[in-house]
């Protein structure tokens, strides 16, 4: 999936990876794929580009840093979106979680007013 697709195809995709993947029994399943359109809309608004990297991550751009968009079980109180940036090096390595998403209320603040916060981390020089 290339970098000048849509909102809303990228969603789509990942919409359909949720209900091929797992047949959208699973109850987290069913919870985050509301929240998918809100988020790509909202990454779209700050994006320099985006791609999918597998079926299961959307890869994004800002301002020369590359992030990835996952689900995890952790995020409380029943799993969720989480946003982190990816350090250099091979195999996109996780830098720091600098977004998480545990409701539609939340994914609703994040695609009115899309920020990251800082990484928690420090670069190295």
């Amino acid at each position: 999936m290339g970098e000048d697709v849509s909102a809303e195809r990228m969603a789509e995709h990942f919409i359909n990876y949720l209900f091929e993947g797992y047949a959208g029994n699973a109850r987290q399943v069913r919870r985050v794929a509301a929240w998918l359109g809100l988020l790509a809309l909202g990454i779209d608004k700050i994006k320099d580009n985006w791609h999918g990297s597998n079926s299961r991550q959307l890869i994004f751009e800002k301002d020369g840093q590359k992030y990835k968009v996952r689900y995890n079980h952790g995020v409380r109180p029943n799993g969720g979106i989480e946003i982190v940036e990816v350090a250099p090096g091979r195999g996109s390595p996780d830098a720091a979680v600098v977004l998480q998403i545990a409701s539609l209320y939340e994914a609703a603040r994040f695609y009115d007013s899309p920020r990251l916060a800082k990484p928690k981390t420090k670069k190295a020089a």
